[in-house]
């Protein structure tokens, strides 16, 4: 058995256009021996019940962007390979990053905005989130993760977070909750 890094992105940080082009390549996907085969003219895709896996081989034959890909979906993928992933998993329920740009549709605010498919800043009140625990409310979580020593970096590279989440403050498994977070008054129980 081979192990191999994999980083998990939020659908958030995709172009709506892009992700909905392969939500439409995985819902009309033929299946084959239970699988999805889909058919995307460059990557490697596999669906999963959040989302969808995408292979980084594709940078062996694509060392620089295709024009199928908008900068935004390539600097994903090239950020991904960099920490020396095999695979990116754009899941549904992983948090935005405030490292990439954050589009409002994927949000659920486009319509509300009449704004579909621009980015946000991910660092704006209006993006960003807390992490609850959904019994007490405490900020005071955590969740299982690994990382992996990146020499150039010469630091830790976040490599996967699990579901298995914490509360300190309950001292005890927990369910996590997603709130908004607004500005600096927000407070912590």
């Amino acid at each position: 058995m081979r192990r191999f890094p994999v980083c998990a992105c939020s659908t958030a940080h995709l172009p709506p256009s892009e992700q909905d082009a392969i939500d439409r390549l995985i819902r009309d996907a033929p299946r084959s021996d239970g699988r999805i085969i889909v058919d995307h003219p460059i990557l490697s895709i596999e669906a999963h019940q959040y989302g969808f896996w995408v292979h980084l081989g594709l940078f062996d034959d694509w060392p620089e962007r295709p024009d199928e890909l908008s900068p935004e979906f390539w600097a994903l993928l090239a950020d991904a390979r960099n920490t020396g992933a095999t695979w990116l998993s754009f899941d549904r329920d992983e948090p935005p990053s405030d490292r990439f740009p954050v589009f409002v549709a994927a949000l659920g605010q486009g319509e509300e905005t009449g704004e579909a498919g621009k980015p946000v800043n991910a660092a704006s009140p209006s993006a960003r989130i807390t992490i609850r625990c959904s019994a007490c409310g405490s900020a005071d979580v955590m969740r299982d993760a690994w990382a992996r020593w990146d020499d150039d970096a010469q630091d830790w590279a976040l490599g996967a977070v699990f579901d298995a989440a914490f509360c300190e403050a309950c001292e005890s498994d927990a369910a996590l909750s997603e709130l908004p977070l607004y500005g600096s008054e927000e407070t912590h129980p």
